[in-house]
């Protein structure tokens, strides 16, 4: 409510002759008013002579001080219009309008100065004191309900717009760190607080019960951003700083990161204790898929492969994060397929060539045991001994029609030869063991 002060009880006692017989003329004159019409004349008369009297001495020499406790300004129908009078606090002045209402005060009080206007219903609509920390204003409405107020608090400034109910629905202030604006709901619940913190500005936004729904806000390192479902199952969040950039969405069941660093982006897929679960990543040769078993064990993964510019890559791992199975692109550009054992060496292999033709590949202790090639010739088979050398060839012959199987020693030298001669038949050709010797067996002619 705006402030009003009461004044105390004033005297009336007169310093000089003027005021003694003006404050006698005054109380008879109202005297004769009250009590018939020509009493009232005859206070006509007497005004008039008091009139006459002050113009004879318009002459005189001036008064240099004139004392009382109070003057009053009246109208021509002697209503009081204007008092200026004394108080326990100081002095004060009232002011009545035409219908007789008390429609201004300035005065003093125990602090300093104060200053109120008031309707014609009695209802006050501005007032201007100074109170212990400073100055302070108000605004009233038409039913005398405080709807405004201005005011200098103990850390600066302060301000309050209300509604029809005089509940403070907006307000500002200043504080050691900086400004705050509050904006409330019906209810007179927080529902928008915008203020400067110690790392900067903040905004807050809640829901009509209290809770808070939204805010942003700037951080140590760069911006911050939140917001939670009203009974707290979901929450988005993002922050941005000069070394990264992240957006989190979670939910009771599980969460959804993106990540944005100097050199690669991120999104993570993570299940209801924040273990990762899935992610896209970025590696050298471009985007890389990755599922996970919790934590940051992987058992998939499919995108770029990592040796720059190749191509596609496709991996399965086990429990031990041992790659078991692959498809990739080869070193000339065509596709290769890999499976591995539980340590991840590869143990089959099958790849294209750079134009045409495939290889399949068996391998055991990192040595191909088992080889087919599909080749421009035709088909191909090879059989590797323990030491990596080829013990058994078999496929077309380059210098006959048909097919051709060489078995060779562990040293690599030819012993049996079995193809098709010049003439179309069945032969072969048998070695000793260095090669210098052979038999020939051929079919009928």
């Amino acid at each position: 409510m705006l402030h009003t002060h009461t004044a105390g009880a004033v005297d009336s006692p007169t310093t000089s002759d003027m005021q003694t017989e003006l404050a006698s003329l005054r109380s008879e004159l109202a005297r004769v008013r009250a009590d018939t019409r020509t009493a009232r004349i005859l206070g006509g008369f007497a005004a008039c002579a008091v009139v006459l009297g002050l113009l004879a001495m318009r002459d005189a020499a001036p008064v240099a001080v004139i004392q009382a406790k109070r003057l009053e300004i009246v109208d021509d129908a002697g209503r009081v219009t204007a008092m200026l009078s004394t108080t326990p606090q100081g002095g004060r002045l009232d002011m009545w309008d035409a219908s007789g209402a008390n429609t201004v005060r300035l005065g003093s009080n125990d602090l300093g100065g104060d200053f109120i206007l008031w309707n014609r219903e009695g209802k006050a609509v501005f007032g201007a004191f100074t109170q212990q920390t400073g100055g302070r204003m108000e605004l009233g409405t038409s039913l005398g309900r405080q709807g405004a107020f201005v005011e200098s608090g103990p850390n600066g400034g302060r301000l309050a717009l209300a509604d029809s109910s005089g509940d403070p629905v907006v307000a500002a202030a200043a504080f050691p760190t900086g400004g705050m604006i509050r904006v409330a709901d019906g209810q007179n619940h927080d529902a928008a607080i915008l203020e400067a913190t110690a790392t900067g500005g903040a905004l807050a936004l809640s829901s009509p019960t209290g809770v808070m729904m939204a805010r942003m806000r700037a951080g140590e390192l760069g911006g911050e951003f939140d917001l939670a479902a009203k009974v707290g199952t979901g929450r988005v969040s993002a922050s941005a700083s000069e070394a990264d950039s992240v957006v989190i969405a979670a939910s009771i069941a599980g969460a959804a990161k993106i990540e944005a660093t100097k050199v690669a982006g991120m999104v993570d897929v993570l299940n209801d204790k924040g273990d990762r679960i899935a992610s896209m990543e970025s590696n050298d040769g471009g985007g890389l898929l990755v599922c996970r078993s919790g934590g940051e064990r992987p058992i998939a993964s499919v995108g770029a492969s990592p040796s720059g510019g190749k191509g596609g890559l496709l991996q399965i791992y086990n429990a031990q994060q041992s790659p078991v199975f692959a498809a990739a692109v080869n070193a000339e550009g065509a596709g290769r397929l890999a499976i591995g054992t539980a340590a991840g060496v590869a143990t089959l292999t099958a790849e294209s060539g750079k134009d045409d033709g495939a290889s399949i590949s068996l391998v055991r202790n990192g040595k191909r045991s088992l080889a087919l090639l599909a080749g421009a010739s035709g088909g191909l088979l090879n059989l590797f001994s323990a030491t990596g050398a080829a013990v058994v060839v078999a496929g077309t012959a380059d210098d006959a029609a048909g097919g051709a199987v060489i078995i060779r020693a562990n040293e690599g030298t030819d012993l049996v030869r079995v193809g098709v001669d010049p003439k179309g038949g069945g032969n072969v050709v048998l070695f000793n063991k260095d090669a210098t010797e052979r038999t020939t067996v051929a079919g009928p002619r």
